[in-house]
């Protein structure tokens, strides 16, 4: 049962206040951006889900999750496994295997790329007939405006007695930010794979009429690489009693300390990517590059 509204609950941290919009508890494994962004899919009536990204995305374990409820078939492209996850799948591969997700490796002389297996999860999408649902990385398509829609009612509803209030809302394909940023003012974003410029160029590929605020942190950390800082944000919240990914949310809210001087009249809310079943993977690169006790 999916629990709507998702709560939003005040919290100190750094000798600040921050709303948290709750969107972990939507779920246990159907919650955060994936939750809003899918949402609408619930609904469809289709038989067969075709979907392509890398083999711990939040995205895939979201809709494996909606195949096996509504009872489709799902098939997902994804670069050829490391010989270690072939040998002992985790994570969030691991749950979709378990939820009957259909994969193929793409293989390439040159480096795997984003273009390369959309062009091939495409083919098959066309190959399959009627009743297919073609999902892009990161479910940056209109079927997302649904749940995105819910989801700024919600907010309106909540932050009717804040003041001055700001959204934040990290971006992996910005389908999330971009399209709350049309239904509700003053949303700000981060990228978490790119630059600002790349960031906005999704926004145009997507017609997002009104664009977020987009924000930097000075010295960029490379996607999913494991960084102190991040760590840090992480452990602090951990032991305020809440959870967040240490791929997106951690750092936004590295982004939002490097800004706060810019929000000094203003209630920060922070919306929950949710997503963090994708932590027990990523725990274990930090483990494994740190090589040392203060991780564990």
């Amino acid at each position: 049962m999916l629990k709507f509204p998702s709560p939003l609950q005040e919290y100190i941290w750094r000798g600040r206040k921050f709303y948290i919009k709750r969107d972990d508890l939507i779920h246990p494994l159907f919650n955060g951006n994936k939750a809003r962004k899918f949402e609408g899919l619930l609904n469809l009536d289709m038989k067969i889900l075709v979907s392509y990204g890398g083999n711990q995305s939040n995205g895939l374990a979201t809709l494996s999750y909606i195949a096996k409820i509504k009872g489709c078939q799902f098939f997902y492209v994804t670069p050829v496994l490391s010989s270690f996850l072939e040998q002992f799948p985790q994570g969030n591969l691991a749950l979709a295997r378990e939820n009957g997700v259909l994969f193929e490796y793409l293989t390439s002389k040159e480096h795997v790329n984003v273009n390369m297996l959309q062009k091939r999860a495409l083919e098959i999408s066309k190959s399959l007939g009627d009743g297919v649902q073609f999902i892009p990385q990161g479910g940056a398509c209109e079927i997302a405006r649904v749940g995105i829609q819910r989801l700024a009612l919600e907010l309106k509803t909540q932050m009717a007695s804040l003041k001055n209030p700001i959204i934040f809302y990290v971006s992996g394909t910005g389908a999330s930010s971009g399209y709350l940023s049309e239904l509700i003012p003053n949303v700000f974003t981060t990228p978490s794979a790119g630059n600002e410029e790349y960031l906005k160029s999704l926004f145009v590929a997507m017609g997002i009429a009104e664009h977020p605020h987009v924000l930097s942190i000075h010295k960029k950390i490379p996607f999913a690489k494991p960084d102190d800082r991040l760590w840090e944000v992480y452990t602090e919240w951990l032991d305020l009693g809440i959870e967040f990914d240490l791929i997106y949310d951690c750092l936004g809210w590295l982004c939002i300390m490097e800004h706060l001087h810019d929000f000094t009249d203003n209630e920060i809310v922070f919306i929950h990517s949710g997503g963090t079943n994708g932590n027990l993977t990523q725990k274990e690169r930090y483990y494994r590059q740190a090589g040392k006790v203060s991780y564990k």
